[in-house]
């Protein structure tokens, strides 16, 4: 088991890197003695988890992790149930689309997104883990998942904002979110970019999934915020009663 917990720690490690790391970044990085941190590395290569460079004798997650990932989204459910509806509701409304699973530590991991609202690849990358109650899916969070006003205040000074609202202001928007239902930033997490969020709940009651809308701020008039919004949240309606279906541990 610690072989297995080690190699985990390395993963870990490389995922959460800016950039490539030697095996002594790891080693640090994991507290594991370099020359363990070295051979997990070269396992890892050998198996296509991990990619070496040979000439900067640095290591990154390797190709084959989406491959894994591609499996966990095929096996899970998403893509048979959940995306086809995301796709037309990307459509039909003129938006591009997320979808996030809440995590116990309150972040959000990007399981999927589809749409041309705009170009997603600064923004959207499945796996990655969103800022705690940042943007709109952030003020979800806030709103219904039951963090603490303290949690909530604690990751709010955190959060990187193009715009940062006051806290008052903030919590404000945390109470509109729960009166109607879905939450709204107007560019203030991104510059330029509206976002509409609306959560997902599992059949026994806790928020299991946020479901985020966006595209340029220019675009979003009252009438099509009004418009995707009820959109979401009818798609909202009709999912919570599939997620028994979905493997999403």
């Amino acid at each position: 088991m610690g072989a297995i917990v080690s190699g985990l720690a390395v993963l870990r490690a490389l995922h959460r890197a800016q950039r490539p790391q030697r095996a002594s970044e790891v080693a640090r990085e994991t507290g594991l003695h370099r020359g363990t941190a070295f051979n997990i590395l070269r396992t890892f290569q050998r198996e296509g988890l991990v990619a070496y460079n040979e000439r900067e004798q640095t290591y990154s997650i390797g190709i084959m992790v989406l491959e894994l990932a591609h499996g966990v989204l095929r096996t899970s459910g998403l893509l048979d149930v959940v995306r086809p509806e995301m796709f037309s509701l990307a459509e039909r409304v003129g938006v591009t689309v997320a979808l996030a699973k809440v995590e116990k530590t309150y972040d959000l991991v990007l399981l999927d997104f589809v749409g041309g609202g705009f170009r997603v690849d600064s923004y959207f990358s499945v796996g990655r883990r969103s800022p705690p109650f940042s943007g709109a899916s952030g003020l979800v969070m806030a709103a219904f998942s039951g963090a603490t006003p303290e949690r909530v205040q604690a990751a709010y000074g955190q959060t990187e904002w193009f715009r940062r609202p006051s806290f008052e202001e903030y919590v404000e928007r945390i109470e509109a979110t729960r009166a109607r239902g879905y939450a709204l930033d107007c560019g203030d997490r991104r510059r330029g970019l509206t976002q509409i969020a609306v959560p997902i709940f599992a059949q026994s009651g806790p928020l299991a999934l946020v479901l985020t809308a966006v595209n340029f701020s220019y675009t979003m008039t009252e009438q099509k915020i009004a418009e995707v919004a009820e959109a979401m949240l009818a798609f909202a309606d009709r999912m919570s009663p599939e997620l028994g279906r979905l493997r999403l541990d």
